[in-house]
């Protein structure tokens, strides 16, 4: 019984879908880790795991197609407990004071010597996120980051209000 559950929580930690080149590779890398478990005679004894079981292990590659991106948030800090915003969001995106997130366009800067004139005036150009993204980036920031911010000489300051739209439209100042 104990072999069962041994081979069963190896496989769970070293299951990666199969992929022709790198299976070899990680085969070899999952036999390196069992022979070091090997060692403890606590873990693991010599006669726990067959041959046959070991060419089903499988440790993931770093980097390989059936892991997702991570973007995780902390959901507490260790010193005061609240949630932590994430710095990639901070230095890729930027959020005006309607809620809308707009970024830059991805290689605006690779291979021009490749692109059309047209197509690097629309790559200068920035782009504003779905719904969606902005739901998810919003939930990525702490509440300061939510908050309007103002900085002398804005260059996003034309953008920063949206009247013609009746859900984000500024109130008339009555006197």
């Amino acid at each position: 019984m104990l072999r069962t559950l041994l081979t069963s929580a190896l496989r769970g930690v070293c299951r990666v879908p199969p992929v022709a080149p790198l299976a070899q590779q990680t085969q070899r890398a999952c036999f390196g880790q069992l022979m070091t478990i090997q060692k403890q005679p606590s873990l693991l004894s010599a006669h726990t795991l067959a041959p046959a079981s070991l060419q089903l292990l499988q440790l993931p590659a770093l980097g390989t197609p059936g892991t997702p991106p991570v973007r995780s948030v902390t959901k507490f800090s260790l010193i005061k407990g609240k949630r932590k915003t994430v710095k990639a969001v901070l230095k890729r995106f930027k959020r005006l004071d309607w809620g809308a997130w707009i970024r830059t366009h991805s290689g605006r800067q690779k291979k021009l010597f490749k692109k059309s004139n047209a197509l690097r005036r629309r790559l200068r150009q920035h782009v504003f996120t779905n719904a969606s993204q902005s739901w998810l980036l919003d939930k990525m920031v702490t509440d300061y980051w939510r908050r309007p911010k103002h900085y002398i000489d804005d260059p996003y300051a034309p953008y920063h209000k949206r009247d013609e739209y009746f859900a984000t439209k500024s109130k008339p100042f009555k006197v």
